[in-house]
Order: structure tokens, then C-alpha cells, then sequence
């Protein structure tokens, strides 16, 4: 167990992912704590009174009020609605909380592009993580949280006031997801190539340090994949997924044919919610029928491969064929294989993942470039396809003939959805690990700037 400030403490690691949060203790093989890091929230207006700060409620009675991390969040002052009036929020965090319907439920993540958008929900998963599932106070317990590589210092300098001015933390530190990663499986020097629920990217790390110029990221990860999976079905089988929050009861069917339910047809369904029940239910087609081939698409080579049967929540049923090969490869080639471009990607120019690895390798020092490809670190749960690993190397390998190419990840699909996490456990853990820590008597004394000198 690691020791700070002359006492024996466990410190904490938290990895807040676009899809997936991780938290647990420095030390420990596996995150304690694993859940989506999408959040249920329903505004409402409260009074704000003269005499007094807390506001009273005056919205309509609805919701489950008993669900633990409903907690009433004031929103910015310019959403005032008029001189006594003002929208908050409750918030509903964890894999149950933010799945369970309630009229008027939003759903919604906390990052966009890798960075914090929404700190009040970031908030609130860091209350949560800490509280509710790893049971601990934060203010006994250094902690440590990751971030993107191309975080900024503003973003940085946040999260730093967030620490120690919301949570009383004793000490705090800041690590950049490819160097946990690179940690994660033993690698202090590679190139780290993380698929995740949103982004794709790919960074250079030495000896321990990011190389921020070699970093290269695209807005292209599993999200876009589960949202093309949903587009083809409405395209090719005029399907629209029920999910199974909405299903009363339902019957069997043939393949193919419509599915035989009955539903709730509960009102005040927020888009936003279905969406996510619908994301969450492709998850699992995903998981169970998708594969990346070793070599790039090609009809031939599809037809030689068995379909998988697969049935949704709803009891709607197919068998699978050339789909479950065709919408993975989006990965390595986006342009041909999007079904339907997303608005926010309309005017990219999109990369497949290993040209995404081979402009961050050659955007590095030219010394650098044969070690960084002979450890080449998978992180991200989307790089779980089967097939990813084979395929990537195959054309990374055509990409740069005669180039030595060797992939490191790890050995479980567990510790590949988990690298990160992973890394910053063992980091924590280390024996000279605490003189890194940014101290509460840094922070009063010089501030938030202290994380750029001390979190490099």
C-alpha cells in the first residue's frame, strides 16, 4: 500500500471515458467501479427566495425521488428564467439510475471530443464513483484522474479546483491517457492507439512522456458504428428497434418479419433517452456478431464466411451476413463504408485507424519511428473486434514494408477495456510516486497553474 504524508493510504484512480467510467484503488489488478459515463438528468424550476439560498421546488410532481444521486445541481445563472425563478437539475448516475425510465429523463454525456463539456455531470460521476460504489471519502484519499492528450490548460486547471475545492482531496495528479495506457502494458515507450466510444487517436509516448506533436485524433469511434448499425437496419429491413424499457410483452416471429409486441407507450419519452436505450441494445449485436476482417472487405471474401443469427430485444430476428463485416470496417476505411455520413462528420476528411497510427509515427522524430511501431499498444473497447489486432498490423506492415510492426495489448478483453485505468494503478502505486503528487499546500500557495508545472 503506498504511503503519503507518512501514513498508509490507497489512492484513487479515476478514467472518465465518452461511453465508460473506471474507478478503484492504486494497487489493484481491476477498477472496483465500472459504468457508463452517460447520465440521466430532468430539469425543473425551483423559487429562489429573498431569505434564503436554498431553493424550493416548484415544479410538477413526477420522477422517482428515492433514486440515490438525484441530486438538484443549480444550472448557470443566465438560465434564470425570471427574477425569482431558476432551472437545476437531478441527476441520475450509474448503470441502473440512467437506464430506469422517468417522464422527461434526458440523457447525456459529460465529454465531447475527449474534453469536459458538461462539469456539472462530471461532477457528479466523480460523487458517485467515490460514494456511492467505492464507498471511500475523497478527502482521506490522493487521487488521481487521466485526460485526453490534447487536453488544454484550462480544462487542466479545472479539473485541479475541482479536486481539492469540491472533494477536500489531500493530493491530486493528472496523467494523459496514452501514457497510462503505455504503462498499462509494460511499455514506458510506444505508440498508443486508443479506439474508444467516441474518438479515435493516436500519440507517441517516450519514456514515460507524451509527445503532444504526434498526436492525431478523428471523432470516429464504436458510438458512430452502433448509430450505422441502427441506420442499415431502417434502410435494408424498415426496422426500428423497441427497446425494452418499452416493451409490455412480446412473441416469437419468423426471420425477418415484424416483431409481435405490445408496448407501454409511456409519454414523455425524451428522444435523447431513447436513443441511448437503443445505442445500449446494439451494444450487444455488436459484441456478439461483428468481426473485422484480416484483409480489407471484399464480396468474395465475405461469402466464404458463415452468417451468425441474432435476435433483439423486441424479438426481432435475422441472420447476419456480409453486415457483421461491412460496418466494423468503417474503422479502416470510413469514406466507403458509412452508411450515412453524421452531420458533425459531413466535412472531414476521414482516416481509417492505421493511417491515423501512421501519421502520428510520422509526425515523430525519424529516430524514433522503428521503436514506436515495434510497440504499438491497443487500448480502447472498440479495438475488441475480433480481428482488430491481425488486421491493423497487416496494414500497418503493407503501409511500411520491411518495417518490424509488434502489437501490445493486453491478454483479456477485461484489461483491454480497462488499459488506462490500469496504468494509472500502477503509477499510483509506485514507491516514488508520492513526490509527484500535487500537495493541498501547492495548490494554496501557487494555484491552479501548478498543473502544468507538476503534470507534465
Amino acid at each position: 500500500m503506498p504511503t503519503y504524508g507518512g501514513d498508509e493510504v490507497n489512492a484513487l484512480v479515476i478514467d472518465v471515458g465518452s461511453t465508460w467510467t473506471r474507478a478503484g484503488f492504486a494497487g489493484e489488478d481491476l477498477p472496483k467501479a465500472y459504468f457508463p459515463s452517460h447520465a440521466g438528468y430532468i430539469e425543473s424550476e425551483v423559487e429562489v427566495t429573498e431569505t434564503s439560498d436554498e431553493p424550493k421546488d416548484i415544479s410538477k410532481a413526477g420522477g422517482d425521488q428515492d433514486v440515490e444521486m438525484a441530486d438538484v445541481e443549480a444550472e448557470a445563472a443566465g438560465e434564470t428564467t425570471d427574477a425569482r425563478t431558476k432551472k437545476v437539475r437531478k441527476f441520475f448516475v450509474g448503470d441502473t439510475e440512467s437506464a430506469t425510465w422517468r417522464a422527461g429523463m434526458e440523457v447525456g454525456g459529460p465529454m465531447e471530443q475527449g474534453l469536459v463539456k458538461d462539469w456539472d455531470m462530471y461532477e457528479k460521476i466523480w460523487e458517485y464513483a467515490f460514494k456511492s460504489r467505492l464507498r471511500v471519502k475523497p478527502e482521506e484519499h490522493p487521487v488521481m484522474v487521466s485526460e485526453a492528450a490534447w487536453n488544454t490548460s484550462a480544462h487542466r486547471a479545472k479539473l485541479v479546483e475541482m479536486a481539492f475545492e469540491k472533494f477536500n482531496c489531500p493530493a491530486f495528479f493528472v496523467c494523459k491517457t496514452p501514457v497510462l495506457a503505455a504503462f498499462g502494458t509494460g511499455r514506458p515507450t510506444g505508440l498508443v492507439v486508443d479506439v474508444g466510444g467516441e474518438m479515435a487517436s493516436a500519440c507517441a509516448v517516450y519514456e514515460g512522456y507524451c509527445l503532444t506533436k504526434s498526436v492525431c485524433k478523428q471523432e470516429l469511434g464504436g458510438e458512430v458504428i452502433s448509430q450505422q448499425i441502427l441506420e442499415k437496419l431502417r434502410m435494408e429491413n424498415s426496422y426500428e428497434m423497441t427497446p425494452l424499457f418499452d416493451i409490455k410483452s412480446k412473441a416469437p416471429v419468423d426471420t425477418l418479419q415484424p416483431p409481435a409486441i405490445v408496448c407501454y407507450n409511456r409519454a414523455d419519452t425524451t428522444s435523447s433517452y431513447l436513443e441511448d436505450m437503443r445505442l445500449r441494445a446494439v451494444q450487444e449485436f455488436k459484441e456478439a456478431a461483428c468481426e473485422i476482417l484480416e484483409r480489407p472487405y471484399t464480396a468474395d471474401l465475405v461469402a466464404s464466411k458463415p452468417p451468425k443469427p441474432f435476435e433483439f430485444p423486441d424479438g426481432f430476428n435475422l441472420s447476419v451476413g456480409a453486415m457483421r463485416y461491412a460496418l466494423p470496417e468503417i474503422l479502416f476505411n470510413p469514406n466507403q463504408y458509412l452508411v450515412s455520413h453524421p452531420k458533425r462528420l459531413e466535412n472531414e476528411a476521414l482516416l481509417g485507424v492505421h493511417e491515423i497510427a501512421l501519421k502520428s509515427v510520422m509526425a515523430s522524430d525519424v529516430d524514433l519511428r522503428p521503436q514506436l511501431l515495434s510497440s504499438v499498444v491497443l487500448a480502447g473497447g472498440s479495438t475488441l473486434f475480433p480481428g482488430f489486432v491481425d488486421r491493423i498490423s497487416v496494414m500497418l506492415q503493407n503501409s511500411i514494408p520491411g518495417s518490424r510492426i509488434k502489437m501490445y495489448a493486453p491478454s483479456t478483453n477485461t484489461e483491454r477495456k480497462v488499459t488506462a485505468w490500469l496504468g494509472g494503478s500502477i503509477l499510483a502505486s509506485l514507491g516514488t510516486f508520492h513526490q509527484l503528487w500535487i500537495s493541498r499546500a501547492e495548490y494554496d500557495e501557487h494555484g491552479a497553474s501548478i498543473v502544468d508545472k507538476k503534470c507534465q
